[in-house]
């Protein structure tokens, strides 16, 4: 029992150091969605409205794209804590990592009664490079895996409970699913369909114990009245109509084009019927869902810049054999059923709701596969282990080879992350935030150009502008990317007309280097961290 205890105490120090060292440093910037969170946060803390003036609302209009209330209300109190910072915007999300971490053993453990396999899972999750990814910024998918283990491993102690104890894990089950829709878009897909399979698999003692159940299901019913006014809103509306393939403007089809390249070919009857979105989409859907199994993208490349660290991709390379022995293994050695069909069911429908919007495959969208491929290599390990003839030379060799995957992980996310993707973590914002506020005086006012994206936030987040004052002033106006008219105090947020503005007040501008003509003034550039320059801040 204490090499247990010491064990899982071991694997949560080391969770907790690669999340929270260093955490407001590296990445080396905030993004768009992060100083969202953090001036709405620091908002409502102040205020109890958000930025457009909304009292404690149950989804934020952020940038048009109204993201689900949790995490940023998990930020108040983290700013209380805090301060307004980079630090306390990212402290839940590195925090819900270190107990998806320990929850992670439990749940494996309520599956497969090994210890084994369950401080492998966990210790695995621990140094995942995708989970770390996401732990260390503040973005909600991370939050969300946590309340999906926290769930399933809640109903797995519920099936074995008996009396009032049933109601009290299956009410845990509740809240926490419950929690879990208001926590990030994918897991209102992922946990309406995952819940399914544990309802179905445990049908019949469900039945039995069904007066024990009343509290759960109550429970369940309010956050499904709460939340489904709000998917078909026409807030909820717009965020379905900006992400998915399926609507009119997604990039990846638009019937009317064909349609007319049929009606042009005279073949206009069959086009109706073979380009039937309802057919059409059927490949694209299935090659969406597929393409997240790529390898490249799996163990190289990620999807974007600011998913992974350089030459990293979301798994380690070490892990591929493992994953794939432990799928072998679970399916043909004599686990119980009921954990087989848990696993592989989180795994198959985790891309589900990914796989209907563009960009993918997309690592943000389905993080919520986690810690399915860490449970996968747990599995393939130990049953390597267990039929291997040299078994401490296999322990030697395994344990080597995942150190260097481990080390050459650390050393591209602390040393070359930060310069070879600043521009993609947006660095420089807060460096000329401040710097226009040191020089504001000077000037008439500030014109901030609408090309560094989402500038207003960036610029409320890194002055701490009183949110009080800003709602005076008339709030945001508008988060969408075209948005021209948002100002408080002498900053003004618009596209950069240089010619002409500069002769109608004393006018600092900032903005990108390609906004601005040769013959100008420059006070000062913001450079990204590889030397190229980010921002100039140029005076009329």
């Amino acid at each position: 029992m204490l090499k247990n205890n010491l064990s899982l105490i071991f694997i949560i120090i080391l969770a907790t150091v690669l999340r929270f060292y260093q955490l407001g440093q590296n990445p080396p910037s905030l993004n768009w969605d992060e100083t969202a969170h953090g001036y709405n946060a620091y908002s409502i803390l102040k205020t109890g409205r958000d930025e457009y003036g909304y009292r404690l609302p149950l989804s934020f209009r952020s940038f048009d794209d109204y993201k689900p209330p949790i995490y940023t209300y998990l930020v108040v109190p983290s700013i209380a804590a805090f301060g307004l910072n980079d630090f306390a915007v990212r402290f839940p999300s590195a925090a819900l990592g270190v107990l998806t971490v320990i929850f992670t053993y439990f749940m494996v453990f309520e599956l497969f009664k090994n210890r084994t396999i369950a401080f492998l899972s966990s210790l695995f999750l621990a140094i995942s490079p995708w989970h770390l990814q996401f732990s260390r910024v503040a973005f909600e998918t991370n939050s969300a895996i946590f309340w999906s283990v926290l769930g399933t491993w809640a109903f797995l102690k519920g099936i074995r409970a008996k009396g009032l104890r049933i109601t009290a894990w299956m009410s845990l089950t509740a809240i926490a699913f419950g929690v879990n829709l208001f926590m990030y878009h994918n897991a209102r897909v992922f946990i309406p369909i995952f819940s399914i399979i544990l309802l179905f698999i445990s049908k019949d003692w469900l039945l039995k114990n069904k007066k024990y159940l009343v509290v759960p299901a109550i429970i369940a019913i309010i956050f499904s009245a709460v939340l489904i006014p709000i998917i078909f809103s026409i807030s909820g509306q717009l965020r379905y109509k900006g992400t998915t393939i399926f609507a009119d403007l997604s990039p990846q089809y638009k019937a009317s084009q064909l349609i007319a390249q049929d009606e042009q070919s005279g073949q206009l009857t069959v086009g109706r019927i073979l380009h039937n979105r309802r057919f059409v989409y059927i490949p694209i859907l299935v090659e969406n869902y597929l393409s997240h199994l790529k390898p490249t993208y799996l163990f190289f490349t990620a999807d974007m810049d600011r998913h992974h660290a350089p030459q990293i991709g979301l798994l380690y390379l070490w892990d591929l054999p493992f994953v794939l022995a432990g799928v072998y293994f679970l399916i043909r050695k004599k686990f119980e059923t009921k954990p087989k069909i848990i696993i592989f069911w989180w795994f198959l429908i985790a891309p589900v709701a990914s796989s209907v919007t563009w960009g993918v495959p997309h690592a943000l969208r389905s993080e919520i596969y986690l810690p399915t491929y860490q449970i996968f290599t747990a599995i393939g390990v130990y049953i390597f282990y267990k039929y291997v003839r040299f078994k401490r030379l296999y322990l030697i060799l395994t344990a080597t080879a995942l150190f260097i995957n481990f080390a050459f992980y650390l050393h591209q996310y602390y040393v070359h992350m930060p310069i070879e993707y600043s521009k993609s973590w947006l660095y420089g914002r807060r460096e000329a935030a401040l710097f226009s506020e040191s020089v504001k005086n000077n000037y008439d006012r500030i014109i901030v150009s609408t090309k560094i994206d989402q500038s207003h936030e960036f610029w409320l987040y890194y002055l701490k502008y009183d949110p009080q004052k800003y709602l005076t002033e008339g709030g945001t106006v508008s988060g969408g990317y075209l948005e021209d008219k948002n100002k408080f105090d002498k900053y003004f947020f618009k596209p950069i007309d240089f010619d002409k503005q500069q002769k109608e007040a004393k006018t600092l501008f900032v903005g990108l280097p390609s906004e601005f003509p040769s013959n100008i003034k420059i006070l000062k550039i913001v450079y990204y961290l590889n030397g190229e320059p980010a921002i100039y801040i140029v005076s009329s």
